[in-house]
């Protein structure tokens, strides 16, 4: 019954963001997950601009990923056949997502709030601070797939039990890596609300 229930509120979220993105909406959504901590936390919610096309490295994207709607980064852009397609990952994730074609993004995170009525911030989502965020995403990402690709020249069950270490320890690595993002976010950025 909940798993029912939960793939009936996945079609009507998705079917409402769909009507934002056609009407070009901007509207405030809360996530759900662990894939972009400590950037975005268990209680920020996402300003999203429904149909925005303009997609530059280091935006936060929202796009469909099979049946679930993913909020992650893009750390690289590419054209190919006349078609831009964009690779995202998550900041706390070790792997990129598969590649989005550029068409399939919903939308894209503007601004950031902690709880209903929190502080507003950009910090993060766009401009040199995301792209910075993002190529350092990448490189984490990168040294990851080394250390998957390596562990190819091990012993059996060597080889095994790091192949089962390298996501767990790269999200601690993750997290390490990006926890004063939040500080940064909601001390010293501008705000879109005018409050400091």
């Amino acid at each position: 019954m909940i798993d029912l229930e939960r793939k009936w509120q996945h079609h009507a979220r998705r079917a409402t963001f769909e009507d934002y993105r056609r009407r070009r909406i901007t509207a405030w959504i809360a996530p759900r997950g662990t894939s972009m901590r400590p950037l975005i936390g268990p209680d920020t919610w996402l300003q999203v601009e429904f149909g925005a096309t303009d997609i530059n490295r280091g935006d936060i994207i929202l796009f469909p990923f099979g049946d679930m709607l993913v909020a992650h980064r893009v750390v690289a852009r590419r054209g190919r056949n006349g078609q831009t397609i964009v690779i995202p990952k998550g900041d706390a994730e070790p792997f990129c997502d598969p590649r989005v074609p550029a068409g399939d993004v919903i939308g894209i995170v503007r601004a950031l709030r902690q709880g209903r009525d929190g502080v507003v911030s950009s910090f993060g989502c766009s401009g040199t601070p995301a792209r910075l965020i993002a190529t350092a995403s990448r490189l984490h990402g990168r040294g990851a797939n080394l250390a998957r690709r390596s562990a190819a020249w091990l012993p059996d069950p060597l080889r095994r039990m790091v192949l089962r270490a390298v996501p767990p320890l790269a999200r601690v690595v993750a997290r390490i890596l990006f926890a004063p993002l939040p500080w940064a976010a909601y001390s010293y950025s501008p705000l879109s609300n005018g409050r400091r």
